[in-house]
């Protein structure tokens, strides 16, 4: 079999591979009869059917498989004859190829291929600490969500919901005449309005609502509803209280178990031990994210066009999928997809992008996932979701999720390296 590859691009190649009529028609041969150990017709004994049926019946099946074979082979030889990188698999189309004709068979197929980066100085690059400490007010609100968490709901009595009650509520947006968004069975409570919407307002119709109360309020479309068109529009939110709660909070020391502790002053501490690490977490990230973005800035170098492409696809896909649920009909998807266009592709391009630059900074420092790392994930992954490790494991397999899984891990390796080889300094 002859191969030659040819560069189209920075980041493309094109394969071309000729087979031998005979090699082909040997493999072929070959195929077909190896496929007749497992098939069973009436009439024949295992193993024993005629050619001619063969060839009838699974000809063009087996041709397609052979022609499959021939280029696997093709590609491995390009690879490590031209040293090539590959990335993704790319579709190819086999519609072409006269499989049952009599000359040489020949094909040609592109490749993406990994962009050649010229790492910059990835460490002792500058970003600002934004941490704050735990305030009292921070603490005494985190007391007072933690003690709301754990109330007993019951039912209102006649001076109806209270402030600190709680509701099941259908919320309708519309704009005009067109519904934005329907949700029923949705938890709120008198303090906590839904976006876009006055605070005052919504707190004064829903303190002393029951069950069957119904109202209206003027919103403001959120500047990051899924509908770009429609953000920052005048709208109308209309409630519904299906179901009206008063809460029992716990009794102080049912409150200081949940922490392990057995008064008021060691669970402060406690607390604001624990808020300190949560807060110190969130910094962490937005520093390594602050980092990263400022990495992918700085590097410019060319990216695949068809992997971009099939990802870019994918989002497009998913957003289509997005505004269904969220109520938008099918003859006006096309045109709330091309609004985001512009949007979709930057942030396609900005993740590959970032895909191989962490690729090529985990290169040089020689960082790798372990087995046990991914197996810790997976068993993490199971339990916050209350599945089986086993179910888990079956689901990335089915999907072919564990690449991708493998490559969070390593970003988050090279986030770190990032942060803690930053200079990091005060505002």
């Amino acid at each position: 079999m002859q191969v030659s590859v040819d560069k189209t691009g920075p980041c493309e190649a094109k394969v071309s591979f000729s087979v031998p009529r005979e090699d082909f028609d040997r493999e072929y041969q070959a195929a077909l009869k190896a496929s007749a150990k497992n098939v069973t017709m009436k009439g024949f004994r295992a193993g024993k059917i005629p050619a001619k049926i063969l060839e009838k019946e699974f000809g063009e099946q087996v041709r397609q498989h052979a022609i499959e074979h021939f280029m696997g082979k093709a590609f491995d030889q390009a690879v490590e004859e031209n040293e090539l990188q590959p990335v993704g698999h790319e579709r190819v189309d086999i519609s072409e190829i006269d499989m049952a004709g009599s000359g040489d068979l020949e094909h040609s197929f592109s490749i993406s291929l990994k962009p050649e980066i010229e790492l910059g100085s990835y460490k002792g690059l500058e970003v600002t600490n934004e941490l704050e400490p735990v305030s009292d007010e921070e603490i005494s609100e985190a007391i007072a969500d933690l003690r709301m968490q754990q109330s007993t709901p019951g039912p209102v009595d006649e001076s109806g919901l209270p402030e600190d009650g709680q509701a099941l509520c259908k919320l309708t947006w519309t704009c005009g005449d067109e519904t934005l968004l329907e949700r029923e069975g949705l938890r709120m409570a008198p303090l906590a309005p839904p976006p876009g919407v006055d605070a005052e307002q919504f707190k004064e119709k829903m303190v002393g609502g029951q069950a069957g109360l119904a109202f209206e309020l003027e919103m403001k479309i959120p500047d990051d509803f899924e509908r770009e068109d429609m953000r920052g529009k005048d709208g109308n939110c209309a409630i519904e209280i299906t179901e009206a709660f008063q809460m029992t909070p716990p009794p102080d020391e049912d409150v200081w178990k949940m922490l392990g502790v057995d008064s008021a002053e060691e669970f402060d501490k406690v607390a604001r031990e624990r808020m300190g690490e949560a807060k110190q977490n969130q910094e962490n990230m937005r520093q390594e994210t602050a980092l990263l973005e400022g990495l992918i800035g700085a590097h410019e170098f060319d990216l695949p066009a068809q992997m971009v492409e099939n990802q870019l696809e994918n989002r497009r896909l998913q957003l289509r999928q997005q505004l269904t649920q969220n109520g938008v009909e099918e003859d006006g998807l096309d045109a709330a997809v091309a609004e985001r266009e512009e949007e979709l592709q930057e942030t396609t391009q900005k993740g590959v992008r970032a895909l191989f630059l962490v690729s090529a900074i985990a290169e040089a420092e020689e960082l790798k996932v372990e087995e046990s790392e991914m197996t810790a994930e997976l068993q993490s992954i199971a339990q916050r979701h209350g599945a089986q490790y086993d179910e888990v494991v079956e689901h990335y397999r089915k999907n072919g999720l564990f690449q991708q899984l493998q490559m969070e891990l390593l970003e988050r390796k090279v986030r770190v390296l990032l942060r803690e080889n930053a200079k990091t300094t005060e505002p």
